[in-house]
C-alpha cells in the first residue's frame, strides 16, 4: 500500500536494501516506468557471454563443461578443487557468466573464507557503535534478499578457500536451507539475531553456490 500524494522523495528508500528494492519496483509498475534501468543503468550495457566464449577463454572440454553445468543446475551447490594457481577463481566467474548468458556483476558475488570468518560476517550479527550495538546483515543475507526480488534471473555466490572456514559456524541454521530440496519460501525460518517483526529468511531457488578449495592444504581435514 502506498500513500497517495503528488511528490515522493525516493531517496528515503535506498535501492540496495531489500525493502527499498520492492518499493522501487512497485513504484515503477504504478507509473509504468522502467525503474530497474533507473536503479541499475549499467544493466543496458551488459556484455553477452555464453558457452562458446567460455570454451574460448578457458581450457575446458565441451563435455566436461556440459557435465559441470548440468551438475550445478541440478544440485545448486558445487565445489571446484585443484592445486593453487590453476585458475579456479577465473573459471568460477567465467562459468557463472556463461550460464547467465552475460557478464552481469550485479548477479555475481565473490568472497573468501578464512579462519576468523563467522556467522555474523556471512548472515547477520551485531556490530559495535559509539553508543552501543546495531544489527548488520551479512553478505550472503543481502545477496539472497536481492535474488528474492529478482526471481527471473539466476544469481551466483562464489566462495574462495571454502575449506579454510568453519562451515557449520559460518552457515549456522542455513546448513539445511542451502540444500537443493530445501530452497524456497515454504522452508523459511526465523534467524537467530532477527527481530520478531522481521520477515523470515529463505534461500531462493535462483541462488547457486560455487565453492573453491585447494587439493594441497593443511586445512583439508
Amino acid at each position: 500500500p502506498m500513500i497517495q500524494k503528488t511528490l515522493t522523495n525516493i531517496t528515503n528508500y535506498p535501492s540496495k536494501s531489500f525493502e527499498g528494492l520492492l518499493y522501487y519496483q512497485a513504484l515503477g509498475k504504478l507509473m509504468d516506468f522502467p525503474i530497474d534501468e533507473y536503479i541499475n543503468p549499467q544493466k543496458k550495457s551488459v556484455i553477452k557471454y555464453g558457452k562458446e566464449d567460455f570454451l574460448q577463454d578457458v581450457v575446458f572440454l565441451e563435455k566436461n563443461y556440459n557435465q559441470l553445468v548440468n551438475l550445478i543446475k541440478r544440485k545448486k551447490n558445487i565445489i571446484l578443487q585443484g592445486p593453487p594457481g590453476v585458475g579456479k577463481s577465473f573459471i568460477a566467474k567465467k562459468l557463472a557468466y556463461s550460464i547467465m548468458g552475460c557478464k552481469d556483476e550485479n548477479r555475481v558475488e565473490f568472497i573468501q573464507f578464512h579462519q576468523s570468518y563467522s556467522y555474523e560476517d556471512f548472515i547477520q550479527g551485531f556490530r559495535p557503535l559509539e553508543d552501543g550495538f546495531y544489527l548488520k546483515n551479512g553478505v550472503f543475507y543481502n545477496f539472497c534478499r536481492k535474488a528474492q526480488a529478482d526471481q527471473n534471473n539466476d544469481y551466483y555466490f562464489i566462495i574462495d578457500e571454502i575449506n579454510r572456514g568453519n562451515i557449520s559456524k559460518i552457515f549456522g541454521e542455513l546448513m539445511m536451507l542451502i540444500e537443493e530440496d530445501k530452497r524456497g519460501e515454504e522452508f523459511a525460518i526465523h534467524l537467530t539475531y532477527a527481530d520478531k517483526d522481521e520477515p523470515e529468511f529463505f534461500i531462493p531457488s535462483n541462488v547457486y553456490v560455487i565453492g573453491m578449495m585447494n587439493t594441497a592444504d593443511r586445512s583439508l581435514a
